[in-house]
């Protein structure tokens, strides 16, 4: 399993698609803009973390920043962290 931020961010958005059952909403958050900005709701954040969790095969910490929940891009970031 590759574990690069650009494998990670890629997995991060399938999992937003299945989520929300279409692709129009993922293709056009970059990686960068706030989730919640971009319309993800808090019941749509804590299904994705959940999802994460058992796609990537961790438990989110209670003590993790706000600010890693904050876009794909630092999703993935805090996903490689782990990894390495």
């Amino acid at each position: 399993m590759s574990d690069t931020a650009v494998d990670v961010r890629q997995r991060i958005r399938g999992l937003l698609v299945e989520l929300s059952g279409s692709d129009r909403f993922v293709d056009g958050v970059p990686d960068d803009v706030s989730l919640r900005e971009a319309g993800v709701s808090s019941t749509a954040l804590v299904s994705l973390l959940v999802a994460m969790e058992d796609t990537f095969g961790f438990e989110w910490d209670d003590g993790v920043r706000p600010e890693v929940l904050r876009s794909i891009g630092s999703l993935a970031g805090h996903v490689v962290a782990l990894r390495n």
